[in-house]
């Protein structure tokens, strides 16, 4: 052997080529794996907006609470609530438009003093889009929930006589 190809007279590095029984071969493999190609480019896309819609609930729960805290009596609690969540679920979330809803809980009564620890909790609730992941078992709307609690200031008047 002097330094060129085996003994059959072939470069190694050349690709092969086709005979008559490998024609089509390449037309029959893209018609097999392409379905699962597109079943999982709709799972990463479905993941995607699973995560993008819960990272934007969580957000406007934990807004919301700050909100609700801020309050001077349990309605404007609910009313701060429920404007800072659809503040933040606005137009550029995956929210439904009118979905979105916020409960307060722990705001104190009406005249009740606030003692250091009190807090608010706020949970947030909305219905996302996911009618293009039914394919995937997704129902055509999801509903997300998120809930944050924030401290209640113990020097803020709350009595209505400040």
């Amino acid at each position: 052997m002097t330094g060129r190809w085996p003994a059959k007279g072939r470069n190694p590095w050349r690709p092969r080529r086709l005979t008559r029984a490998d024609r089509g071969s390449m037309s029959v493999e893209l018609v097999v794996i392409a379905p699962g190609l597109v079943l999982l480019l709709l799972l990463v896309g479905a993941g995607g907006r699973v995560v993008e819609a819960q990272g934007h609930v969580d957000g406007a729960a934990r807004d919301a609470a700050r909100a609700a805290s801020l309050g001077r009596s349990a309605s404007q609690a609910d009313a701060f609530a429920l404007q800072a969540a659809q503040a933040d679920l606005g137009s550029s979330s995956w929210c439904a438009r009118g979905s979105v809803t916020a409960t307060v809980a722990g705001f104190p009564a009406l005249g009740q003093a606030v003692v250091p620890g009190d807090n608010v909790t706020v949970s947030v609730h909305c219905d996302v889009n996911t009618s293009p992941f039914t394919l995937l078992g997704f129902n055509p709307t999801t509903a997300f929930t998120a809930q944050a609690v924030a401290p209640l200031d113990p020097y803020m008047c709350r009595t209505g006589a400040c």
